[in-house]
């Protein structure tokens, strides 16, 4: 059963955000009212009420917050981290300054709620390897920009 935690990050939430190893699922509304998941591994949390992502201009996930801001992150993470956040996402820059083909959204916190459950423990969330050298180059570059804001 969700337990209601508030309406901005707890501290280790916020930690586990900024680690630069977590993904998270950002789930936007498509135009026919459809959920729409994706896995978001370019992110950071500047401060308890807002997540900064770094997301393809050209994706599916960025047409949808241009069209209804209304989205959603889940969190699975080991020591047993089960959330959902629930808030409005924006685009904030397009392009960033470091890829021309990305762009920065801003998500403020609403609501969260945790689904941690008496039956399973979430040892480890989801774990992603680069594929070159160039991908962490890359993500350096995002990760810094989204912290700069």
């Amino acid at each position: 059963m969700s337990k209601y935690v508030g309406n901005s990050l707890p501290q280790d939430a916020l930690d586990l955000l900024n680690k630069e190893l977590t993904t998270v699922v950002l789930s936007t509304v498509t135009p026919d009212g459809f959920a729409h998941g994706m896995p978001v591994h370019l992110l950071a949390a500047p401060d308890s009420a807002t997540i900064r992502m770094a997301l393809m201009n050209s994706h599916q996930t960025t047409e949808n917050i241009k069209n209804n801001g209304k989205a959603f992150i889940t969190v699975l993470e080991g020591t047993d981290i089960c959330l959902g956040i629930k808030g409005t996402a924006r685009v904030v820059r397009e392009p960033m300054e470091g890829s021309p083909v990305m762009c920065m959204v801003e998500f403020k916190v609403e609501e969260i709620k945790s689904d941690t459950t008496p039956t399973v423990i979430v040892t480890e969330g989801i774990r992603i390897r680069h594929r070159s050298d160039k991908t962490s180059g890359f993500f350096r570059v995002m990760f810094d920009e989204l912290y700069r804001g």
